[in-house]
């Protein structure tokens, strides 16, 4: 059993919030993008899947005291994107009691760049070992350079793969990174590759 999440966490840079309704429309436009969704299975959401997920967002932390927080920049309060922790729906297998836990971000495009993923994923990572959680998971595309250097920044490795299907045309095999809480002993070694 874990703890319950803030629902706000703080960096130099970043707020973390739970989601407001006036997030919707540039919540939408960020997963309308082809080239943020380049990598993720669905590709661009059309407003109604989008509206969609943040209900499932919501419903997480209701659910499980966790959730995806909203990102914003402290000076101007603009949604650059998300990050935060979520039980992946590929069914990835825990390391410990529990279900996995993921920890996840997305960024519009015009927030790459300037170490917002990375900053906000550490915050993410204090929050997931003060609640509690003895490991996370990120899953990754292998294609996706940026997202695969801000988990090595995380101190991650890759574990294992997972298939997952697209919604039209093929399965893609994706990358299954894992890190423990400081101080947790090592999960067993699986022969995963460190991340180059």
């Amino acid at each position: 059993m874990t703890g319950r999440a803030p629902d706000d966490a703080w960096t130099a840079r970043l707020r973390l919030r739970r989601w407001r309704s006036d997030d919707r429309t540039p919540f939408a436009a960020m997963n309308a993008d082809p080239e943020v969704m380049r990598h993720i299975a669905t590709g661009p959401l059309d407003r109604a899947v989008s509206d969609a997920m943040l209900e499932r967002i919501e419903d997480e932390w209701t659910r499980r005291g966790h959730g995806l927080w909203a990102l914003e920049r402290r000076s101007g309060g603009m949604l650059l994107g998300f990050c935060g922790l979520a039980v992946p729906a590929l069914g990835i297998p825990a390391r410990g009691p529990g279900p996995a836990v993921e920890i996840g971000w997305r960024l519009r495009r015009d927030a790459w760049g300037h170490g917002y993923a990375t900053e906000a994923a550490r915050a993410t990572l204090d929050v997931a070992w003060r609640i509690g959680l003895a490991e996370v998971v990120c899953l990754v595309h292998p294609g996706n350079e940026r997202s695969l250097a801000v988990a090595e920044r995380l101190g991650m490795r890759v574990t294992g793969t997972v298939k997952q299907r697209l919604r039209r045309g093929p399965t893609w095999e994706i990358l299954v990174l894992r890190l423990r809480r400081p101080g947790e002993a090592a999960s067993p070694p699986t022969g995963g590759p460190r991340l180059p």
